[in-house]
């Protein structure tokens, strides 16, 4: 593979490397810009996605080894027992499909492309291998080295925004201490009727208040280092580690808090005929937190039948938020609950039996040995009803709970649906594309080189018939989901009268909308997309310059009635 990389930023000539990669069928050519963004020019698919993978690993090393090390339950084996209950959630959690349904939904290619682009991470992973200077610091210091890849890690949930579990449990709870009507008050839940969320009598109050979601927390949390998991040779000042450490935790309740509150994404697309230049303009400010290494990876992706540029996250191939020649797109989550709690009553003289339907049934389970840095490896069962897996098991009451997600049916991997909607021409091929994206529930967006503009709510979304999904059901199969809702039916439009349309996180499903049973009811404050409406509708022109300036707007609509 050749890489040209231009140093633009420096007066220095820039400088061309030749690399020789076992695995690539023809030359690849990466050309560097003064951004550092790598530019991939293939002359065949393979090769396109085998050169990102290979590029994204060798820029972003520390970062895939640790998506690994979550994806396959293995971050014990490096820092020792504190992460044991995140391996066992990791592996609770595991997609254990058909990999090749999965990867289908993707992209009719997606097998292909995901195995190219695995084959171009282990490409990194062997040079490193051979090379210990292409080892960065921070695996380093960790005193690990890269590990090779599967196409199943590619795929993995851990990192996504997956639902509303944790908000799920957090209503049971508040209902069980002070009933339904003082939540209906305290929480806006809409459109429409308010929701049903009292707790069924078979659930027993008492019990939510255990660690019912410790495992799934483990598996969603953010990695946390300590000086101890670092080689003795890199070990620095311990009291300004705390110091740091304090920040940092601050800093992650901040953001959890602010999310609750009003702090999200904006999007929005303006006609051609409302803009100064006569074209549709595309504007996106996903809010997601700053972090280092970066949640997202720009890059530049050409070959036949490809040629996409935008960002995405660097362990996925294909690009997320971007545009092709034809047109652009960006994304704001959509308030789609696709995780539910369910409780079983279990069997006295058989734990592992749980109750539905009137009758008993028998869990699955999976026992699998974990290794633990400096220890025995640690032996799990991991247990399964028909909905799901266990997450906690209350012998003392003879309950046990369970998280049925939608996102371990096939195709649940986070914006892997992307790749479908790079090559999309049209709005009618990237709304097509578009039925295939169930995680996240995102506000999908898109402006085209003709001037059309259109909007797509796109997430899996359980239709509940006997529910509201905001409080734990029990699993007896009174609250079984009536299967999903096509996503191309979700909430959309194109081309509206008014020119332009705007998400930022609020409700925007009509009350006249025939599916609420699958649409969410928890939503963002409407101040922001106000303040996008209120801009984008004064009807006056806009320009490039107006879109930027709005997404630093600093206006609040709220502060007005109080001032």
């Amino acid at each position: 593979m050749a890489g040209v990389s231009d140093l633009a930023a420096q007066p220095a000539t820039p400088r061309t490397d030749t690399l020789r990669v076992a695995g690539l069928q023809q030359r690849v050519e990466v050309l560097r810009d003064r951004w550092g963004i790598p530019h991939i020019y293939a002359q065949n698919e393979h090769d396109l996605f085998f050169a990102q993978g290979y590029s994204a690993a060798r820029d972003r090393a520390f970062q895939f080894e640790m998506w690994r090390r979550q994806a396959t339950g293995t971050m014990a084996e490096v820092i020792g027992r504190r992460e044991l209950e995140r391996d066992q959630g990791a592996r609770l959690f595991k997609y254990r499909g058909s990999l090749e349904a999965d990867f289908a939904n993707y992209h009719p290619r997606g097998a292909a492309i995901i195995g190219a682009f695995v084959e171009g991470i282990n490409a990194y992973v062997d040079e490193a291998a051979r090379n210990p200077a292409l080892v960065p610091a921070e695996l380093r210091m960790l005193g690990i080295k890269p590990g090779r890849w599967t196409p199943d890690v590619v795929i993995s949930r851990h990192q996504g925004l997956l639902g509303n579990i944790g908000e799920e449990l957090a209503n049971g709870r508040f209902v069980a201490k002070y009933g339904a009507a003082l939540l209906q008050k305290v929480q806006w839940f809409h459109p429409g009727p308010a929701p049903k969320v009292d707790l069924d009598p078979m659930i027993d109050p008492a019990g939510l208040d255990a660690p019912i979601l410790a495992l799934y927390d483990a598996f969603r949390a953010p990695m946390r280092f300590q000086p101890s998991d670092l080689q003795t040779a890199y070990r620095g000042d311990t009291a300004a580690y705390r110091r740091l450490a304090t920040l940092d935790s601050l800093a992650d309740e901040d953001i959890r808090w602010n999310q609750r509150r009003d702090i999200g994404s904006n999007n929005w697309v303006v006609a051609g005929s409302r803009t100064l230049s006569g074209r549709a303009l595309m504007a996106n400010d996903p809010h997601r937190a700053i972090a280092a290494p970066s949640l997202r990876y720009f890059v530049h992706l050409n070959a036949p039948g490809w040629n996409v540029i935008g960002g995405g996250e660097p362990v996925i191939p294909g690009v997320s938020i971007g545009h092709n020649e034809y047109g652009a797109w960006g994304l704001t989550v959509f308030g789609t609950d696709g995780e539910d709690l369910y409780v079983y009553r279990t069997n006295p003289a058989n734990p592992a039996q749980y109750q539905y339907r009137g009758a008993w049934e028998t869990m699955r389970t999976i026992t699998e040995s974990i290794p633990v840095k400096g220890e025995r490896p640690a032996t799990v069962a991991l247990r399964y009803t028909r909905h799901g897996p266990v997450v906690y098991e209350d012998t003392a009451r003879h309950l046990a709970y369970v998280v049925r997600a939608a996102w371990l049916e096939p195709g649940g991997a986070p914006y892997m649906a992307s790749l479908r909607m790079d090559q999309a021409k049209t709005w009618e091929e990237f709304r097509a594309a578009c039925n295939y994206s169930n995680i996240p529930g995102e506000n999908m967006v898109w402006a085209d080189v003709k001037g059309n503009i259109g909007w797509q709510a796109v997430g899996i979304a359980p239709i509940r018939r006997n529910s509201s999904g905001l409080v734990p059901v029990p699993g007896d199969g009174r609250f079984d989901w009536s299967g999903y809702l096509p996503i191309i039916e979700k909430p959309h439009a194109y081309n509206p009268p008014e020119g332009y349309i705007g998400t930022a996180n609020n409700n925007l499903t009509p009350e006249s909308y025939p599916h609420r049973d699958a649409i969410g009811w928890s939503w963002a404050d409407p101040y922001r997309f106000a303040r996008i409406a209120e801009v984008l509708g004064s009807g006056r022109r806009v320009s490039m310059m107006d879109m930027m300036r709005l997404q630093t707007d600093s206006p609040s609509i709220a502060s007005r009635g109080l001032v």
